[in-house]
């Protein structure tokens, strides 16, 4: 658990999240888990409709030597198909699972588990798993985001994985409620470029938030230099804060090209991130 213990070793940890192909493609799969080389220390797979389970790609990715982040998904789905992929994932050793809703479009089942009761499941299932939760720092209602967050934590969960930050600001106040109601739960920032309007304005529908007026003016400009320069400003300012313990970096194109990978490379080192 090459992440977990980059945690524990008081060190800034860092995963990589990717979107998994269409259908089993081992060298696809391993080509976007790669885009960062052996910088991080954990690969989130995307649960997404249509394409290669994150379960599925999860275990190839751990048969090939590379620790992945399990996404497992509620919506939609009964307590016995989790408690089936629970027993698959234990069986093949996989031991970092972030419990979510998912995304996508679906209704609870009759007997479908809430986010707490499934990290309880996978507590149960895989007593030694590193699980997380997500927060959403962007609710409207943060005192809800709490209240919903804090049962999540006492069932299991040990971390949580932030939607992208874009200032540190929406960040805080969460930061200090979490570090009250179960202070050894570690924060992982999720961190993405964003490089033209059009990018900016597809996240912004999708968070249902406004970026700040800096970066929307920043990509105005169309210039892609300065655009990696706040993407770097915004790591900088994640490995400085002492409630962060670390980074998930998401891109905005399902398949970077590795001219990607070497800027988001790049941006890490000069914020300090890897060596």
């Amino acid at each position: 658990m090459r992440f977990l213990r980059t945690l524990d070793d008081g060190r800034f940890a860092v995963a990589l999240e990717i979107l998994p192909p269409q259908k089993a493609l081992p060298r696809v799969l391993l080509r976007r888990a790669r885009l960062l080389g052996g910088a991080p220390q954990a690969i989130n797979v995307i649960q997404r409709p249509g394409r290669q389970s994150s379960l599925d790609a999860s275990i190839a990715l751990h048969q090939a030597g590379i620790e992945p982040a399990w996404h497992l998904v509620t919506r939609g789905r009964s307590r016995a198909e989790i408690e089936s992929d629970l027993e698959a994932a234990a069986t093949a050793g996989i031991d970092q699972v972030l419990c979510i809703l998912g995304d996508h479009a679906g209704t609870a089942g009759p007997d479908g588990p809430t986010i707490r009761e499934a990290i309880a499941m996978t507590r149960a299932c895989i007593p030694g798993a590193f699980i997380g939760a997500t927060l959403n720092q962007y609710g409207r209602d943060p005192e809800a985001v709490i209240r919903n967050l804090v049962p999540k934590l006492l069932a299991g969960a040990s971390y949580i994985q932030t939607q992208p930050v874009f200032e540190l600001s929406a960040l805080e106040g969460y930061a200090t409620a979490i570090a009250r109601e179960a202070p050894e739960t570690r924060i992982i920032a999720m961190a993405m470029p964003l490089l033209s309007e059009e990018a900016a304005e597809r996240i912004e529908e999708r968070l249902g938030v406004r970026l700040p007026d800096a970066l929307r003016e920043l990509l105005a400009t169309g210039d892609d230099a300065l655009a990696w320069d706040a993407f770097r400003a915004t790591l900088e300012q994640l490995v400085a804060a002492p409630f962060v313990a670390g980074v998930a970096i998401m891109t905005f194109e399902g398949d970077a090209p590795p001219e990607t990978g070497e800027r988001i490379l790049a941006a890490l080192r000069s914020a300090g991130a890897i060596d």
